[in-house]
């Protein structure tokens, strides 16, 4: 039997709405970016931690997660990871503050299909919904930029000068709270930047750290 679409059923389907997940640690951000999502997508659920979401995630159906990268309990790619085990087909926008190079890797790796920044325009949020419900890859032109301008060296597995920095503080000591302080990022963004000096150097533990650091000039 071939089953041929009428006029009506086209018209259902054009009103069918992807359904949203929205996730941030700020109501008022959240209460904010929920009122900016319009036609076809609707909001119908929204989490301010990584923890609530994925209970969400495990007990309904989504076709896009919006979720901010740093927030209590876990992080925005321990919840990208979650998520994409529970519902391995949903779409994945990280909306954040971040634009750490190494930050954004890691999530594109880890299956996210857009990274804007939280101070882009109201169009790369509606260009990047678009976009990747398309099965496409969005990235605002900043986000873009810095990964089209890393360092070549960062590509061969050498540190980064920012990894370098932190290596530098690691070896007098400094806890990753201190670090974040004194180059003003956050916690979590020094704990990525250690996971990756720690793969690129091949050490495993501070120890190690600081003796590739004398080794290489760095101290």
């Amino acid at each position: 039997m071939i089953w041929l679409s009428t006029p009506f059923d086209r018209i259902l389907q054009r009103m069918k709405k992807h359904s949203v997940l929205l996730v941030d640690d700020h109501p008022i951000l959240l209460e904010g970016m929920k009122n900016l999502i319009r036609d076809p997508f609707e909001v119908t659920h929204t989490a301010t931690s990584g923890l609530a979401a994925l209970d969400y995630i495990k007990s309904t159906e989504f076709d896009l997660l919006i979720t901010d990268y740093e927030m209590p309990g876990i992080t925005g790619l321990e919840l990208v990871k979650a998520a994409r085990i529970a519902q391995p087909e949903i779409k994945i926008i990280v909306l954040s503050m971040h634009d750490d190079p190494a930050v954004v890797k890691e999530l594109l790796r880890s299956g996210v299909s857009g990274y804007i920044l939280k101070k882009d325009t109201y169009k790369n949020l509606t260009d990047a919904l678009q976009k990747v419900m398309e099965g496409k890859r969005f990235l605002s032109d900043e986000v873009a930029e810095l990964l089209i301008n890393l360092p070549e060296e960062e590509e061969r597995g050498v540190l980064t000068s920012r990894e370098i920095e932190i290596l530098k503080l690691i070896t007098k000591e400094f806890n990753s709270r201190q670090i974040a302080e004194v180059l003003f990022i956050s916690e979590r963004t020094v704990e990525t930047h250690r996971k990756n000096i720690l793969k690129k150097t091949g050490a495993t533990n501070l120890v190690g750290l600081v003796k590739y650091a004398y080794a290489n000039n760095l101290v």
